[in-house]
């Protein structure tokens, strides 16, 4: 007997045209199950109805509809354009989505002041300048930020801070900036360097050595040396960021994305390589769960209507296998980013070599990916039977942080089958009331916690905390007053805090558990509770850095936002604030004789 949701799909079959758009699969409570785009609507809809040829994972869906809606579309380039809005609205469960849509950092040189600042720019281009990139990693665009500074001294600071500087700051003493907030180079020479960073990050750099040796020459020849030096170190940056250039993109005027797609049972790696006015910007790689029969064509095509979903794509996509429709894929980001998009498998020995490059690490990243999915599922089946329970899919840790009861901090990480879930991540801040007391932050942690859990019918299978016998029994008084009962286990650091000889206590349970020194179990263990240590104390210091920025100047009556922030640009440290005397005060911009005395007064008392 054939399940509801054919009927249903047999019934809409005949209201639909022979047209392209879009339809949406929905389940009985309105989730939105799956969406796609078709050629011809009557034909891709009928195809479902022949449930006995549909892949099992599909079968399952067609199982659970139970409405069908379309949307008619021009051609399939908008049917592309608008599937991928849909599937990234509604992220429908049967769709493949990229779990990771972090949006990638650029090199932003501004062109809203008559000093022009580089930063690094993630989101929205809305503000008006250049933007280069994008870059794959923090790393590959914290490089490019540092050579820029070395090569071409563009300032770095904020508009705000820019206009408050009276004397150069410690950038223009290590020659990683020309200062133009004290004037110590003109408006005019400021925008050739801005122009000639343009031109290299644009790819426009042959005569930028030149010009660069040119001066270097002249500044020795008038005994200028000093300068010739600073040439000289921005000529060796300049050589240095070409010579990487060179050495990893083979083409130092490639402007491409080279996406390789490497497939294993029911799992794929997405290896992303960017490059851009031949500058190599870093490497990406996806990993795609449950992709079931779908061919690494189908994989591709939805991979970049979802990953160019708010990315400006290059002139060039470079792919590792052919997709039937990459016309329509052309067309689409054409018309979505206003310039030729043109995708490319078969290409010549010096993209192949960047492509295959790029497909080798899409298989060794999912090697990796499987080993440590496949390791993991297999230790956390050994953590459930140790702790005596069915089966573990999900385990959070908790862990506090505080530096003698200040600044006080509760973490909690969760960890799946799959990894560390970090979208589940959560940070608490510890009422004063508690802080210096670690089982009672930890009781008001899990109170937290558990409390909301109940509300929203989201309890993990165990807990793992770091503490002993006393935090387990703080533990379990917070869930007795619920009435929650959640396995949870007590992970106590061994003899001086050794790793490797921790011992781990399970609730009514007299005696600890000592697992072997070079157990897998053990290491997972460790592993995890380091990850809650880290993001705890990460959070920690955060939040510390918050507290300290409040110095004795708040306490100041008289003394505002605008005028601690004059204070602090012109003596760079609360300290020497402290430490000046009433004419050094009377120096600073919006700072009178009688404020200035007051201060004086008020911090000598």
């Amino acid at each position: 007997m054939l399940p509801v949701g054919v009927d249903i799909l047999k019934k809409k079959v005949t209201q639909l045209p022979n047209r392209p758009g879009v339809y949406r699969m929905l389940s009985k409570t309105g989730t939105v199950l799956y969406v796609g785009k078709a050629k011809n609507l009557k034909k891709r809809v009928i195809s479902y109805t022949k449930y006995d040829k549909l892949p099992i994972r599909i079968q399952r869906m067609v199982c659970e509809v139970n409405d069908l809606i379309v949307v008619e579309t021009p051609n399939e380039a908008e049917a592309f354009l608008l599937e991928n809005e849909l599937i990234k609205k509604y992220r429908p469960y049967y769709n493949i989505l990229l779990k990771d849509d972090k949006s990638f950092p650029y090199v932003f040189i501004s062109s809203n002041h008559p000093f022009p600042r580089v930063s690094k720019y993630r989101g929205l281009r809305v503000e008006k300048g250049d933007y280069f990139g994008p870059y794959a990693s923090a790393s590959a665009i914290n490089e490019a930020m540092a050579m820029l500074q070395k090569v071409f001294l563009l300032r770095t600071c904020s508009d705000s801070m820019f206009s408050m500087r009276t004397r150069p700051c410690l950038l223009y003493q290590i020659k990683r900036c020309s200062a133009p907030c004290t004037g110590e180079i003109a408006r005019v020479e400021y925008q050739k360097l801005v122009q000639q960073a343009k031109n290299f990050m644009s790819g426009k750099n042959s005569s930028i050595q030149e010009e660069l040796k040119k001066r270097m020459f002249e500044e020795s020849e008038k005994g200028h040396y000093e300068q010739a030096l600073v040439l000289r170190d921005r000529i060796v940056a300049l050589n240095h960021m070409q010579s990487y250039a060179e050495g990893t993109t083979f083409d130092q005027h490639i402007d491409a994305d080279f996406i390789a797609v490497h497939r294993q049972l029911d799992r794929a790696a997405i290896q992303v390589f960017f490059f851009r006015h031949g500058q190599n910007g870093g490497t990406h790689v996806v990993f795609l769960d449950e992709i079931g029969e779908q061919s690494e064509a189908m994989l591709l095509e939805s991979f970049i209507g979802q990953f160019y979903q708010n990315l400006s794509p290059p002139h060039e996509i470079v792919v590792s296998h052919e997709i039937p429709s990459c016309h329509d894929i052309e067309m689409a980001l054409s018309q979505k980013y206003g310039h030729i998009v043109r995708l490319n498998a078969h290409v010549k020995e010096g993209r192949r070599k960047i492509l295959n490059q790029a497909l080798m690490n899409a298989i060794e990243s999912l090697k990796r990916h499987l080993s440590e999915t496949g390791l993991q599922t297999d230790t956390l089946i050994e953590l459930a039977r140790l702790m005596g329970i069915p089966k573990i899919e999900k385990i959070e840790v908790y862990d506090n942080s505080h530096i003698q009861g200040t600044s006080a901090v509760g973490a909690m990480i969760a960890v799946g089958t799959k990894g560390f879930m970090k979208n589940d991540y959560r940070r608490y801040n510890i009422l004063k009331s508690k802080v210096g007391d670690d089982f009672e932050m930890m009781r008001e942690v899990l109170f937290r916690r558990l409390t909301r859990g109940l509300k929203e019918n989201n309890l993990p299978d165990a807990m793992l905390i770091d503490g002993g016998v006393g935090q387990l029994n703080a533990v379990k008084q917070t869930m007795d007053e619920l009435g929650v009962n959640v396995p949870i286990m007590g992970v106590a650091k061994g003899p001086q805090r050794d790793a490797g000889k921790e011992k781990l206590y399970l609730l009514n349970s007299p005696n600890p558990i000592i697992l072997e020194h070079n157990s897998a179990l053990l290491f997972f263990i460790q592993r995890i509770r380091d990850e809650a240590h880290r993001f705890a104390v990460g959070t920690h210091r955060i939040r510390r850095q918050k507290n300290s920025s409040k110095t004795m100047l708040d306490n100041i009556e008289g003394i505002g936002r605008v005028r601690r922030k004059s204070l602090m640009a012109h003596f760079g440290t609360p300290r020497a604030v402290l430490e000046a005397s009433v004419s050094e005060l009377m120096q600073v911009r919006g700072i009178s004789e009688n404020i200035a005395k007051k201060i004086y007064t008020l911090i000598h008392k």
